[in-house]
């Protein structure tokens, strides 16, 4: 199928591995024009890097007006933030609620309405969340993840209810349980935290997805590609799970 993308001009952030690399990976792949933020450069087929640490308030301030002045528009953009601590709330200090803001929250503001004016301005556009399963079904130790996405899963409704009259769809998307870095991590905190070993808590992890297994980063690209493409023109508003059945609720 022909998402048509061919000469869209998408920017993913935090896309040096993982998710964010995946959908970087997967537009190119759709013949999309890709630029990628990391704090370290990104040496990628087909990207342009954009070096660019999201807890700098005026790094991620500069970075659309880069890319625009680069590419000429900016037509997707994907808002992906790295994640905060894993820990239980009651363990939870001031500092590390600071920290999951400025890690998640205030770039993602910065970088969606950024994105939003410049693609009302140009006739329209795409932007998508990247937020987690924990928004509906919260996991121990998730309290300031899924806090914080929280708010962008919020954010993202709001703004697809006012951006729709300028041609600007917006749209979220929750992973589940997906094999990057960031769940190897998450795994290690849980082991250390309930005195197993790293088998017994992916079992854990997969006993709760029906599908049997956890996704690959490129199981969560393809939906990404296909929630920013004109395929889905008529999709704005809606948050899709990609998470192997695990979350239960009807809703």
């Amino acid at each position: 199928m022909d998402l048509g993308l061919k000469g869209k001009v998408a920017l993913v952030t935090a896309a040096s591995k993982g998710i964010g690399q995946a959908i970087a990976r997967q537009l190119v792949a759709e013949d999309a024009v890709v630029a990628v933020s990391a704090r370290t450069p990104v040496e990628a087929e087909g990207q342009t890097p954009y070096p660019t640490d999201l807890m700098d308030p005026e790094a991620v301030e500069r970075l659309i007006p880069d890319v625009i002045a680069v590419h000429g528009a900016l037509d997707i953009l994907v808002v992906n933030t790295p994640g905060p601590k894993i820990m239980p709330v009651l363990e939870t200090q001031r500092a590390d609620w600071d920290t999951a803001y400025d890690q998640l929250v205030r770039p993602a503001v910065q970088l969606a309405t950024a994105g939003a004016r410049a693609m009302a301005a140009n006739g329209g556009g795409s932007i998508l969340f990247i937020t987690s399963t924990w928004v509906k079904q919260p996991a121990v130790g998730g309290a300031l993840s899924a806090s914080m996405r929280s708010l962008l899963s919020a954010l993202a409704k709001q703004m697809s209810l006012e951006l729709a009259e300028h041609g600007v769809r917006v749209n979220q998307l929750m992973p589940g349980a997906t094999g990057t870095d960031r769940m190897e991590n998450i795994v290690a905190a849980k082991s250390a935290a309930n005195g197993t070993t790293r088998e017994e808590e992916i079992r854990k992890v997969v006993s709760a997805i029906p599908l049997g297994r956890w996704a690959e980063p490129e199981e969560i690209a393809r939906a990404a590609a296909y929630l920013v493409s004109p395929a889905a023109a008529f999709v704005t508003g809606e948050t899709l799970a990609v998470d192997g059945g695990a979350i239960r609720s009807t809703l």
